[in-house]
């Protein structure tokens, strides 16, 4: 019987480095949709625009506002890798770390997004024992957001409002998901 060691599986981690500092809809945009007037219920409903801010993110596998995020490899990193959470408005640095626990920047002249700004494709890297590329995604302020995805956000604010202490048979409303589904992050 023959063995054959192929190495260390790659792995791979994805942590938000900096999240985003405001939200696509404000709380007066939400307060007129859910036709609330006072103040008694603010939080609340502060509380209710981040939760489908991140429900929708997590959905559209997309940053609606600006953030950073460190995507990190062990074992090497691939010539092309995927960039998740995107749209990638630019990448910050691809740190590469040797087995002597030494680091070094990647020049960058040596990587670059590809046409749809969702890969770093990046030139001869190899005998690394891990990569960390640090990139900024996101559409940019609340305006740059589009209007289908913060018309599903308040259907989805709506909705939590509603039912909120009851139990929800969906993550979001259907409406939401017909307006979210052109902006989804698909990958073939």
């Amino acid at each position: 019987m023959v063995m054959i060691t192929l190495g260390p599986a790659r792995s791979r981690l994805l942590e938000r480095i900096t999240a985003p500092a405001t939200e696509p809809l404000t709380l007066a945009e939400a307060k007129i949709y859910l036709r609330v007037d006072g103040t008694d219920q603010d939080a609340l409903i502060g509380d209710l625009i981040a939760s489908a801010r991140v429900m929708a993110e997590q959905w559209l596998r997309r940053s609606l506002m600006s953030q950073t995020w460190k995507l990190a490899y062990d074992y090497g990193i691939p010539d092309y890798v995927w960039l998740p959470m995107g749209p990638v408005v630019s990448v910050a640095s691809v740190v590469l770390v040797a087995d002597d626990g030494s680091t070094a920047t990647l020049a960058a002249d040596q990587y670059w997004l590809n046409a749809a700004k969702d890969r770093l494709i990046i030139q001869n890297v190899c005998g690394v024992k891990r990569a960390e590329v640090t990139y900024n995604t996101g559409y940019g302020a609340a305006e740059d957001v589009p209007a289908p995805i913060k018309t599903g956000m308040l259907a989805h604010v709506a909705q939590l409002y509603d039912n909120r202490g009851e139990g929800l048979a969906e993550p979001f409303p259907a409406q939401s998901a017909g307006l979210y589904l052109p902006f989804r992050e698909v990958r073939l």
